[in-house]
């Protein structure tokens, strides 16, 4: 447990009410009106297999009898998303038509993220098998991912894979294929006062370390830990100020060269520190790692920018984002889930836990 007893119990607890609100018999809504699902928006992709990874987390750690509806219903929306040619659509109205011909790489690579999760952490062999027919027809589609985000969340469902026993050889080989592009950018891009991998901060910015400390579980490769522990550093730099998380605001970002934007915080980014620095410890047993994924944490709670909390404990949903003078009151599936892993990452664990399975070199 990366944080103690004592501490995670001043946390909200984690309760799932707007979860469900959200979700109906075709699966999550993607929209709230403050906290009232709001139909017109209909469904992601993105969402419901941010949902679904949610649900493996919790079945292995309190098993299934709470949680399989909904891990069901989350699945089958991936089932009905997914093409005859293994990708996946992501926008879906409430009509239940496809509003896309074929969703981004950052869609697919959240699919096989929540997949390959699926199969190493959900015990429940029903969903795990069909979450394994999925990620096989996706696979193809997977390796032939370039963007830098999309091949992060694939490297962590796939790491996860591995545990299961799932295609090791393909998927080690898959991993170790997408941390060698973050690598590469990486040194392609980075220098002493910019130690990242591309020229400019965006979105889901811890992921890129995050993924590559999921590489190193298989791989062994010093360079994965290396680099991602590196760039880590750097993100909190730029993100931590006396104590308190400052995001890269998604109204500008942050240009190498320019300023960092201060708003339009997003708790996706959130979660995602939260979780990197989860990892980090995970790896390292750095205490420093445990008390900034804590401080991280807290950004929901109030410890941030405007001093206003964005996790709503009458209703268990999450505030859309942190806007110049207020929070945005709506109450999305992004947000609600964001802060939902978040809370899970700080008492378990988000690393895979089988020992290196690739032979120095082997897929290189």
């Amino acid at each position: 447990m990366p944080l103690p007893e004592a501490t995670l119990w001043d946390l909200p607890p984690l309760r799932l009410d707007h979860l469900r609100r959200l979700t109906d018999d075709t699966g999550l809504m993607q929209h709230a009106l403050y906290c009232t699902p709001d139909p017109h928006h209909g469904y992601t992709t993105d969402d419901n297999a941010r949902a679904l990874l949610l649900m493996a987390r919790l079945i292995e750690s309190e098993g299934p009898e709470q949680y399989q509806e909904l891990a069901f219903r989350y699945l089958a929306f991936l089932r009905y998303a997914q093409r005859d040619d293994g990708a996946f659509h992501n926008f879906l109205a409430f009509d239940r038509r496809w509003l896309d011909e074929r969703g981004s790489q950052d869609c697919q690579g959240r699919a096989a993220a929540a997949l390959g999760t699926t199969l190493g952490r959900a015990l429940l062999p029903g969903l795990a098998d069909s979450a394994a027919v999925l990620l096989d027809r996706a696979m193809p589609v997977v390796e032939r991912l370039t963007a830098p985000r999309a091949e992060a969340y694939a490297i962590m469902g796939l790491c996860w894979a591995v545990q299961a026993g799932y295609q090791v050889e393909r998927c080690s080989a898959q991993v170790l294929r997408m941390a060698s592009h973050l690598i590469d950018l990486y040194r392609a891009t980075a220098d002493a006062d910019w130690r990242w991998f591309e020229n400019i901060l965006t979105y889901s910015n811890a992921s890129l370390p995050e993924a590559l400390m999921h590489a190193f579980v298989v791989s062994q490769a010093e360079e994965h830990l290396a680099i991602a522990l590196e760039s880590l550093e750097f993100l909190c730099e730029v993100c931590f100020v006396d104590g308190m998380l400052d995001l890269v605001g998604q109204n500008g970002w942050f240009p190498r060269g320019g300023k960092k934007a201060a708003f339009d915080q997003q708790p996706i980014d959130a979660q995602a520190m939260v979780e990197a620095l989860v990892a980090a410890y995970e790896l390292t047993g750095e205490e420093r790692y445990q008390k900034l994924a804590f401080e991280a944490f807290t950004w929901f709670l109030g410890n941030n920018r405007l001093g206003q909390p964005l996790y709503d404990p009458t209703t268990a949903g999450c505030f859309d984002g942190l806007q110049e003078d207020r929070v945005n009151g709506n109450q999305g599936a992004e947000s609600t889930l964001a802060f939902l892993l978040a809370r899970l990452a700080l008492e378990q664990s988000v690393l895979p836990r089988v020992p290196s399975l690739v032979a120095a070199g082997a897929y290189y």
